[in-house]
């Protein structure tokens, strides 16, 4: 690995429930020989989704974090929750990484639900990317869909691709950067292939498209596609992530992760075009320094290791058994699902877990300096559905608070009452599945099994 942050990206991939986010990732570790076979959802054996919670429902319920090596630069991935009733859990980690890889199905009425997240990653500035997958299973015109994404985002969406074929007869894609065509293979790389003819006027457009697009921000390739003269590809790469990095645009991509279609190119981009973590850093507000400064996105109560929190470290080099905010850290990992790669250090960029950080909560800014100020962090999401609960056992009573004080210390979209007029005990979450998943992690991880029951009206 390379000694400075430069060999280091963090990249969130997030998306609508059922839009094949883990089994992005999945493709992703499998092409970067992170992991020896590949997993699938319906068979539960995927690096994402480890918890029992998200095998029984086969969705993501809670962040999971991987890490993969590719071309010298350590990439950390975190696989974010899809339903809106994790969004609390999702945004905590967004504000963390280099970039997102926004993963949707090319139908125009499901990109039309990214709108809210798309706000939020412009509200913060966020580099993204677009990935449409299972393009082999929607007989759909490319630039039709595109155009139904552009009306929810306030960035310009930009294509850096151009199919060759669609639906079940999608058998390649043209790069719009360097207009060289290419085969797909399952399980492959694409090779090079002759450009189709048939194609070309098409693809004109989508490139004119996206050179347009990007020299709204380079004087110089405007006066070179006034004088129609053809930019350089370093030039267009160079403009690209000069333009990624600034959130002023968004490239879109396309393939199908279950077949490896389309992710080798994706992996290219995230190398080349998204910025380093000092660039985000900047944009944090975190100017340059010897102070070592980390903020929690998520904290785990694991029941083999304790508390576990995953930090994004800002700026210095965290060291194992270093003190941060008076907490001494008592361990340091890797994370690959549910493993843990133990670690003595992790420089600027990197995102890893600390054990033991007690009184340490979710979206806390860590520093060796106590004048630091805090870093900010997503807004509390208002909870809408209640259920309540009360244990299965008498004689567990006496230990349900402080257990659904560990619960929330994980859950940061879940929040408890103990109404004054009915005295009942009230869970408040985003919806029933929420609950139900804050319900099973009660019952498996702390041996707390729970009654419930819709809340009392107090009538007055």
């Amino acid at each position: 690995m390379q000694s400075n942050s430069i060999g280091i990206r963090s990249v969130a991939i997030v998306g609508p429930y059922l839009s094949g986010k883990t089994t992005l990732l999945e493709s992703l570790l499998w092409v970067t020989n992170a992991v020896s076979r590949k997993g699938t959802v319906q068979d539960k054996n995927t690096v994402g989704d480890s918890s029992q919670e998200a095998r029984d429902r086969q969705m993501t319920v809670e962040i999971n974090t991987a890490h993969t090596m590719y071309e010298d630069v350590r990439f950390t991935f975190l696989d974010c929750p899809g339903s809106i009733e994790f969004a609390q859990e999702t945004v905590n980690a967004l504000i963390g990484v280099d970039a997102v890889v926004v993963v949707t199905e090319p139908l125009v009425d499901r990109v039309l639900t990214l709108s809210p997240l798309f706000k939020f990653l412009d509200d913060w500035e966020i580099p993204h990317l677009v990935f449409f997958n299972k393009m082999d299973r929607a007989d759909v015109d490319f630039m039709e869909v595109l155009h139904a994404l552009k009306t929810v985002s306030s960035r310009p969406l930009i294509p850096h691709q151009y199919p060759i074929g669609r639906g079940e007869s999608l058998t390649g894609y043209i790069d719009l950067v360097t207009e060289q065509a290419y085969h797909y293979h399952p399980g492959a790389p694409a090779d090079p292939v002759p450009f189709p003819a048939e194609l070309k006027d098409q693809e004109q457009l989508a490139r004119m498209e996206m050179l347009e697009t990007l020299a709204n921000w380079d004087d110089h390739l405007l006066e070179e596609l006034l004088e129609e003269i053809e930019p350089p590809e370093d030039e267009i790469l160079r403009d690209l992530k000069m333009e990624l990095g600034a959130d002023l645009i968004v490239p879109v991509f396309f393939g199908c992760a279950d077949r490896d279609f389309g992710v080798r190119p994706l992996l290219a981009a995230l190398l080349r075009e998204t910025p380093e973590p000092n660039t985000i850093a900047e944009h944090r507000g975190i100017k340059p320094g010897n102070t070592e400064i980390a903020q929690v996105l998520k904290t785990y109560n694991t029941q083999q290791g304790g508390k576990l929190s995953l930090v994004r470290v800002w700026q210095g080099t965290i060291t194992d058994g270093m003190t941060l905010n008076g907490v001494r850290i008592g361990g340091m990992y890797r994370l690959m699902g549910q493993q843990q790669q133990s670690i003595n250090a992790a420089q600027a960029g990197e995102i890893v877990a600390l054990a033991r950080m007690e009184g340490i909560k979710t979206g806390d800014t860590l520093s060796t300096d106590n004048n630091v100020a805090a870093l900010p962090k997503p807004e509390q999401i208002k909870p809408v559905y209640a259920m309540a609960i009360q244990a299965e056992k008498r004689n567990d009573e006496v230990k349900l608070t402080g257990t659904l004080a560990k619960l929330l210390e994980e859950d940061c979209g879940i929040c408890w009452e103990q109404h004054g007029d009915t005295h009942e005990i009230i869970l408040w979450g985003q919806g029933e599945i929420h609950l139900q998943v804050a319900l099973d992690r009660l019952r498996r991880k702390y041996n707390l099994p729970m009654t419930t029951h819709l809340p009392q009206v107090p009538y007055k």
